[in-house]
């Protein structure tokens, strides 16, 4: 069921989703912005929309001024879809059901909106999001093909294992058959995550350009730390919930501000090699 919409909003705030399904009908490049989770936005979605997702820790830094709009849509086809018309079109944005920016003040929804109004964007929102607009025009929407659905399922599974375990062993057995993660995974321009497995195979290295490793990891060797186009660094994290995480930060922001690159970064089973390019 749609959200009920909101009698105190004013036109300049929100798209119908009458208007939009005219503008879309007519043809307008309008850009869309989808602020749901990725898996969301899989399994539906609007016609030509962007899917944007930020961890907290990628909003804090947007929101003060420390991360660039621009950069935080990762695709590079829809990076240039949306350079082409960010400052020159209306930007709408979604979520899935909103009907009230007071209501939520502090949502991804309501960040975006306010940064891109910053940037001297003309940007508003869909009133009752993407529940109301796929009610009324099922028509206009879509999900993604099998291929890239699976890189989201993978996405989504990646997590910090609460089990206690650093031996060579354990660690060998995340990168077996049976793990069917797509990695590395190239979560921001110049930024792959990975595991033991793939911070060992040279030609998957050179193939994507990584030429700086940070290794993740109490017990696991830099393999090309004789070659000199390869940079490491190594955190000894164990993999358990009660890490202590924070500590090691200054070390790795120090060591990633050296290259000039904004990331962040998640750990996925028992080992954990973050890759940068």
């Amino acid at each position: 069921m749609p959200c009920l919409e909101s009698a105190h909003i004013t036109m300049d705030d929100y798209f119908t989703p009458e208007c939009l399904r005219a503008q879309l009908r007519a043809g307008h490049e309008l850009p869309l912005l989808d602020c749901r989770s990725q898996c969301e936005f899989a399994r539906r979605h609007i016609i030509g929309a962007i899917n944007i997702t930020m961890p907290a820790l990628l909003q804090k830094r947007l929101k003060t001024g420390n991360l660039n709009i621009l950069g935080i849509i990762h695709n590079n086809d829809a990076n240039h879809r949306f350079k082409r018309h960010w400052k020159t079109h209306k930007i709408v944005l979604y979520d899935d059901c909103s009907t009230d920016l007071n209501a939520n003040p502090s949502s991804f929804l309501n960040l975006l909106l306010e940064k891109l109004r910053q940037e001297g964007c003309s940007a508003c929102y869909l009133l009752g999001g993407f529940s109301t607009f796929e009610q009324r025009y099922p028509e206009l929407s879509a999900f993604l093909d099998s291929e890239t659905e699976s890189t989201i399922i993978g996405l989504r599974n990646l997590s910090l294992s609460s089990e206690s375990s650093y031996n060579l062993q354990d660690e060998e057995s995340d990168t077996s058959p049976s793990d069917t993660s797509p990695l590395p995974v190239q979560v921001l321009p110049n930024l792959f995550l990975g595991n033991a497995k793939n911070s060992q195979e040279l030609s998957l290295l050179k193939q994507n350009g990584i030429k700086y490793i940070l290794n993740v990891t109490a017990n696991m060797p830099n393999m090309f730390e004789k070659d000199d186009s390869f940079k490491y660094m190594q955190i000894p994290i164990n993999d358990h919930w009660s890490q202590n995480l924070s500590i090691f930060f200054p070390k790795a922001i120090e060591f990633i501000g050296k290259l000039h690159f904004c990331y962040s970064s998640h750990c996925i089973t028992h080992t954990h090699t973050t890759c940068l390019k």
